[in-house]
């Protein structure tokens, strides 16, 4: 996790311009450089295991539901400076990093997606979405799902 939490950080300080979204991809539908994986069951450790590894400075675990666990993660200064010009953010709520695991029961086994994006929080009080595409993240969080034992789509 912390690999695919650099990676995006180096992407984002390589890039000039981001696609954005104003909201979270569904279940199903993948974004930006997401990726999505079967289980036969509810996959509890990979839960788990996102939980513990978003242990870091500047991180937090983010947990809405059972379904659900965000590892949030504070870029570094110069990025969030850079983020905050160019998506009208605000200093009084920083940009962070995300890497979102979601799921749900459907009839071909647990669907599990794995989704990353910088969210930006706005001046007017609401949050945008920021997404790229990155071929190499999107091969890490399906390695991630392979090796947690999902079968990746």
């Amino acid at each position: 996790m912390r690999a695919i939490v650099l990676t995006l950080g180096l992407a984002l300080a390589g890039c000039s311009e981001f696609p954005t979204s104003r909201g979270a991809p569904g279940i199903g539908e993948v974004q930006g450089s997401a990726a999505q994986a079967y289980f036969t069951g509810y996959p509890a450790r990979l839960f788990f295991v996102a939980e513990e590894l978003c242990n870091g400075p500047g991180q937090s675990v983010v947990k809405p539901s059972r379904n659900q666990v965000r590892c949030e993660s504070l870029p570094d200064p110069e990025s969030a400076a850079a983020i905050i010009l160019q998506y009208g953010g605000t200093v009084e709520a920083l940009p962070k990093l995300v890497i979102a695991f979601s799921g749900r029961n459907t009839a071909d086994g647990y669907l599990m997606t794995v989704d990353n994006y910088i969210r930006v929080p706005q001046r007017d009080g609401g949050a945008q979405q920021v997404r790229f595409v990155d071929q190499q993240v999107t091969d890490s969080l399906a390695e991630l799902l392979a090796t947690a034992g999902g079968r990746p789509l």
